[in-house]
């Protein structure tokens, strides 16, 4: 009996370990949001009308003035996204955020199930019927002027990790962007290279300082 529930606990125990590996980032979110609410806060961003125009001034202001650089909200840089990526054809996402972090940006959402390709259907596991909320998140670099790509490496539908690859090639494919894995995301052109930042979006007008 002794062996057995040893077998029992170090059962147990793989399980936990790797739920506690493959929601890592949510964890490791999840205990930042409580040791320091605030800054989490400052860093997630919602797109907005708004926030877009501003973020367009703000490129323009680089190109007829050129400073050294501007920086961008996450309201902006979220606003920007939203605007400039389409992940699945005739599926828009709503009740968008956008999280900033260390050159990558995290992208939550809820999409319509119902809208979703047959395609992909057949690709995940779950019903798919109702609003879904949807996870992305990946390093994001300027590639050329008014293009980035964002290189996924996290993928949650409903809660459930998502071959990140998986999902990137099926929407490159879908777009005509390549099946390479990273999504390509439309900003203006003005933006020829940026870093992102917890604190926000710094745009240059060298474009190749990082």
């Amino acid at each position: 009996m002794r062996c057995l529930g040893r077998l029992i606990s170090l059962i147990v125990l793989l399980i936990l370990l790797a739920a506690g590996w493959l929601y890592r980032d949510e964890l490791s979110r999840w205990i930042r949001g409580r040791i320091d609410p605030i800054t989490i806060q400052r860093r997630i961003g919602q797109p907005s009308q708004r926030a877009l125009a501003s973020a367009i001034d703000k490129v323009r202001l680089l190109e007829r003035e050129k400073p050294d650089s501007i920086l961008l909200s996450a309201d902006e840089m979220a606003s920007l996204v939203a605007a400039g990526s389409s992940f699945i054809d005739g599926a828009a996402l709503d009740s968008v955020s956008v999280e900033l972090g260390d050159r990558t940006v995290r992208l939550r959402g809820l999409i319509d199930g119902t809208r979703i390709p047959d395609g992909w259907r057949k690709l995940i596991p779950l019903d798919l019927d109702g609003p879904q909320e949807v996870v992305m998140g990946g390093t994001i670099t300027p590639v050329r002027p008014g293009v980035a790509e964002w290189d996924l490496d996290r993928v949650m539908l409903r809660g459930v990790p998502v071959p990140s690859s998986l999902i990137a090639r099926a929407v490159g494919s879908a777009s005509g962007a390549g099946t390479d894995g990273r999504l390509e995301i439309k900003l203006p052109r003005g933006i020829q290279g940026f870093r992102v930042r917890p604190e926000g979006v710094a745009v240059y007008r060298d474009p190749g300082r990082k």
